[in-house]
């Protein structure tokens, strides 16, 4: 896996910039039901960020597999677009 974090500057705003490549072996991985952590110190961040990929067969699977971590005290942000 490729890990990089950038910062720079886009249409005149500060951007944040978080590059993850995943090679044909973490796919394979995402494929038979492995997530891939990844801390954020191990590309520049601070610690108390933490990236979690998974896959699924669709969405709806995804979510289905999301909702036991989910509890009462729980934050979420949902992009308005999917709504």
């Amino acid at each position: 896996m490729l890990k990089m974090y950038a910062s720079g500057v886009k249409d005149g705003k500060p951007v944040k910039l978080v590059i993850l490549g995943l090679s044909f072996k973490n796919l394979e991985k995402l494929k038979e039901g492995r997530p891939i952590k990844i801390m954020g110190d191990t590309i520049g961040l601070t610690s108390d960020v933490e990236f979690l990929i998974f896959s699924g067969e669709t969405e709806q699977s995804m979510h289905k597999e999301m909702q036991q971590f989910v509890g009462p005290d729980t934050e979420v942000y949902i992009d308005p677009r999917l709504k």
